[in-house]
């Protein structure tokens, strides 16, 4: 299926390339750049103008305070005491090979701790309490990805196909867990501090398909979309295992086989411009995951399935020609196996046409 998909995208690409070669470029009116970096987002095409570089780079806030479980209820993790922060570094470039062709590549790093609530086991003898710290931290992969949209100025209306693979350039096996024993009091009294470190990658390189459109009226527009994921094979990793001995912890790993899940991801948004600087708008996501297995100890289980749906209200301010900031507020509604995080997300967008004067 994917690679029927991929054939027909491909396909597409290079008929509209044909297409923008010869006709498409000669119908856009010439404009100066300072007019192209101003341009409001009710005015402005889903890909970049022909020139354009753009460099985004972004945080992500996050507070882990509450998810659902699989029949889809809330749980509090403030209760059980683990709740969490999500810190989350974005990097995107991008540049406009022409008005209707862009190409990018994007990456993040990620850090995030959960700490579990602690445990203490009691008995005649012994006294041991157990603290549990999973934290998963680094880069993620690379994405590689092309944008095409219609080969005409834009107007009204606007639509933009998009394909792109992550390269499987980032850590995925977890890292050596460095747990400890501490507050050792007696032989048979103390804690243990176990602490799993987790990576940010897939491990397999995963093919990405979205399409989007826009649709604007005077200073309102709606804009409408949707990406696909899927890995284009089965992964191999590690976990690993540990024996305690007195105070001193050794390590052994298992290797065992993997299917990443599938993903799909629809959003839509509507936009009000309040000024030629200022862009007011509101979003709602809806995230899910299927498919997939993991296995353990020779067998296969099924991924579980997981659902999201997420409302963003948010903000574009143009502080400069070349400056832009966003600002977005992601609240979790509903969702099913997943965390329902509260975040913030801020990007600076940075734009100019290196060659054009």
């Amino acid at each position: 299926m994917m690679k029927q998909i991929w054939f027909f995208t491909i396909i597409l690409s290079l008929c509209l390339v044909h297409f923008v070669t010869v006709s498409g470029q000669q119908d856009v009116p010439a404009r100066d750049k300072y007019s192209l970096l101003t341009m409001p987002y009710n005015k402005r095409p889903l890909t970049l103008y022909s020139g354009q570089f753009q460099a985004n780079a972004g945080y992500k806030f996050a507070v882990r305070t509450q998810s659902f479980d699989a029949e889809g209820d809330q749980i509090s993790l403030k209760e059980n005491g683990s709740a969490s922060i999500l810190h989350h570094y974005f990097l995107e470039l991008r540049y406009g090979i022409t008005n209707f062709i862009e190409i990018g590549a994007e990456s993040n790093y990620m850090r995030h701790g959960i700490r579990s609530e602690s445990v203490t086991y009691l008995s005649t003898f012994d006294q041991i309490s157990v603290n549990t710290l999973t934290e998963m931290k680094g880069m993620s992969d690379i994405l590689i990805q092309t944008t095409l949209r219609l080969p005409f100025e834009y107007k009204w209306f606007d639509v933009s196909l998009r394909g792109g693979i992550y390269l499987p350039s980032a850590k995925y096996k977890p890292l050596q867990p460095t747990h400890t024993v501490t507050d050792i009091i007696s032989a048979n009294i103390y804690t243990v501090n176990y602490h799993f470190n987790k990576t940010n990658g897939y491990g397999v390189p995963v093919y990405l398909l979205s399409a989007a459109a826009k649709f604007s009226y005077a200073k309102f527009s709606v804009e409408a979309g949707g990406a696909f994921r899927e890995p284009i094979k089965e992964g191999n990793s590690i976990r690993w295992g540990q024996t305690l001995n007195g105070t001193t912890f050794s390590y052994y790993s298992n290797p065992y086989q993997y299917l990443l899940s599938r993903s799909l991801m629809i959003n839509s948004s509507i936009h009000y411009q309040a000024a030629g600087w200022f862009d007011i708008n509101l979003k709602g996501s809806y995230f899910k995951s299927d498919g997939g297995w993991t296995e353990y100890w020779g067998i296969k289980y099924a991924n579980p399935e997981i659902t999201l749906f997420t409302l963003e209200p948010g903000f574009e301010i143009q502080i400069s020609p070349s400056l832009t900031i966003y600002q977005v507020a992601g609240i979790s509604l509903t969702g099913k196996s997943t965390d329902a995080p509260f975040y913030m997300f801020t990007t600076l967008s940075f734009n100019l046409f290196p060659f054009l004067r």
